[in-house]
């Protein structure tokens, strides 16, 4: 089948999954899939980077994630700063105890505390829009979220197999045009227009467009990030876990960080009644 076909096939198992547990009033069940998607993007980050030559510490880079998100959780992100530097104490003691290969020292604890905010941190905003109160808030907030994203990326790649001509960043990602770019920010806004009739008032037209606007570009940036981190080790995809879409981490790079960017409007931009 061609990718195209399964692309859509997993769509359709993966979605009205996503989006039921986006709805649940328990978060215990989106938690636990961004707690999974964001453990395989972590081993999938630690096998670009073992494909350089580095030795990340995966079972401290795990611990790490697991406890970042337990602070989204339980609502205490402000502990973040000192679990990141407990964490790096113990990659220290790991590495003069254990390390044999001298040269690897640097790298090795880079990629693994690089691993655990890259991935595990910015996707540890989004367990911090659901529990946002009241619940009904960080579902509309999270809605908006993954149309607006997702409708960009469609648009982006029908309409850069129509009419892309001109390359966007050849050297990072040969396939992404400047056609197809304008196309996903199009995209992007449309989305934002209809979730605030449909399903969001309260967030007002003016803040969804230049949400929206802002996380289109932020998303297309983190796009071709995660493509420079996969070109630098030789990799076309971050695993191929998701037929038609590569791995988790293919899919999470444009999420990763504009999540940040939402749960803080959530908290501070949002007018009050």
């Amino acid at each position: 089948m061609s990718n195209l076909v399964w692309r859509v096939i997993t769509a359709l198992i993966a979605l009205p999954l996503l989006f039921w547990s986006i709805w649940l009033e328990t978060p215990l069940l989106f938690v636990g899939l961004v707690v999974l998607a964001t453990l395989f993007g972590l081993i999938e980050y630690f096998r670009l980077a073992e494909k350089l030559g580095f030795a990340p510490f995966v079972g401290i880079g795990i611990c790490g994630v697991l406890g970042v998100h337990a602070l989204f959780y339980l609502r205490a992100i402000e502990l973040i700063p000192a679990l990141l530097g407990a964490l790096l104490g113990v990659a220290m003691a790991q590495g003069v105890l254990t390390e044999r290969d001298f040269r690897k020292s640097l790298p090795s604890h880079a990629a693994t505390l690089h691993g655990v905010v890259y991935v595990g941190v910015l996707c540890g905003f989004l367990i911090g829009i659901k529990r946002l109160e009241p619940v009904e808030l960080g579902s509309r907030f999270l809605t908006f979220f993954f149309v607006a994203i997702m409708a960009g990326d469609i648009a982006a790649y029908f309409v850069g197999r129509a009419f892309g001509r001109h390359k966007l960043a050849p050297l990072v990602s040969p396939g992404k045009t400047i056609e197809g770019a304008i196309g996903n920010v199009i995209g992007s806004l449309a989305a934002a227009v209809a979730i605030h009739y449909w399903l969001f008032r309260a967030l007002p037209l003016g803040h969804a467009v230049a949400l929206a606007l802002v996380m289109n570009v932020i998303g297309q940036l983190g796009d071709l990030y995660e493509s420079l981190l996969k070109r630098g080790a030789g990799a076309k995809d971050a695993a191929a876990i998701l037929p038609g879409h590569g791995g988790l981490l293919d899919r999470l790079d444009s999420l990763l960080f504009n999540a940040p960017v939402l749960y803080y409007y959530a908290q501070h931009g949002l007018p009050k009644d």
